[in-house]
């Protein structure tokens, strides 16, 4: 069985490196500047529980062209939700028949992005529910816990489930995805507030005026979904609908309720910080515009992840890096707007 890893970033990097180091064929397809990289160093991944494995680069391919995925039985699509189209009119004539298509990114609508282009095989909804950084030469890290969820679909997923059970990576089939997606996404809403405040996860959760901040945005987003009908599904520790109280405790008090949330390698940022530093643009739209677009269906303005939107694609313009805002800079640009719009409506 081959897998052909489409967007070799940090996340398409870690899974690939965990099913190389377990004895899998390979093939990943990404940027030169990847490709250089892993050249010279070999692929290393590690995780926050002490895993540490390298892989010397005659052990799999790599290739910038999609045509590479011309014989794979599993394609995984890891790029960034903005590259999705382009990946998969690029893919679309290459997959040959009885490949099976896996969306492994953040956000809602990327397999049915995919699935508008890619009409003769099936397309399955992953999901990611732990944060990958790339450390440099050739490393990529785990620095969070988590798991692996892929849509069951006539048991077309299990051979893929299978092998990356057996490679390290924990993987639940579920027959019905949107909920976890939803419940991935309310995860997801802190990568804006960690890429804001430019600072490592556990640092940013350890300060409350930074929680008060997400606490926001998650109890703006279940209010939105609440008046969808949509129940996120619970991805970690906490049910979604304790997350704002949780958050919202005293910090000595969230240190003892949430200790497995702060289970995080001590230099862990999300993705977002990362693509800020990078000078890349954001999932932003992804992830906080989600909400904004499904609320507006139901007259919600979501006044918080506006201005979180806000400030991260003024961020993005600017291409210096994260803004470093102050927890109090935040929370006063973020939540107290809000309450003073609330005042005046």
């Amino acid at each position: 069985m081959k897998i052909a890893i489409f967007g070799a970033g940090s996340i398409g990097c870690y899974l690939g490196g965990c099913l190389v180091a377990n004895g899998a064929n390979v093939a990943f397809i990404g940027r030169p500047r990847i490709q250089q990289e892993l050249t010279q160093y070999g692929l290393s991944v590690s995780d926050w529980q002490g895993r540490k494995e390298t892989c010397a680069c005659d052990r799999f391919t790599f290739s910038d062209r999609p045509e590479a995925c011309r014989d794979a039985d599993f394609i995984l699509v890891t790029v960034k939700s903005p590259d999705t189209t382009d990946a998969a009119i690029q893919l679309g004539p290459h997959i040959k028949q009885g490949a099976v298509v896996a969306s492994f990114q953040n956000g809602i609508r990327n397999a049915d992005l995919l699935r508008k282009h890619i009409k003769d095989n099936p397309v399955l909804t992953g999901m990611v529910s732990f944060n990958v950084s790339h450390t440099g030469n050739g490393r990529f890290h785990c620095g969070t816990e988590g798991y692996l969820a892929l849509e069951s679909r006539q048991d077309i997923e299990k051979p893929l489930v299978r092998l990356l059970d057996s490679s390290g990576l924990p993987c639940q089939a579920c027959p019905e995805m949107k909920s976890v997606q939803w419940g991935k996404l309310i995860m997801n809403l802190n990568n804006p507030v960690n890429a804001l405040a430019g600072i490592p996860l556990i640092e940013e959760l350890e300060q409350r005026k930074y929680r008060k901040v997400l606490a926001a945005s998650i109890r703006e987003a279940l209010e939105v979904l609440k008046q969808a009908g949509i129940k996120p599904a619970r991805i970690g520790k906490v049910p979604p609908s304790l997350m704002p109280a949780i958050l919202e405790l005293p910090s000595w008090l969230f240190k003892l309720v949430a200790r497995a949330m702060l289970k995080i390698d001590p230099q862990a940022t999300s993705s977002m910080q990362e693509d800020l530093v990078s000078g890349r643009k954001t999932e932003v739209d992804y992830l906080n515009g989600e909400i904004i677009t499904l609320g507006e269906k139901s007259g919600l303005q979501c006044p918080v992840n506006r201005k979180i939107v806000a400030l991260v694609k003024e961020s993005e313009s600017g291409r210096s890096g994260s803004p470093k805002l102050s927890a109090r800079r935040l929370l006063d640009a973020v939540v107290l707007q809000d309450c003073f719009i609330k005042t005046v409506l």
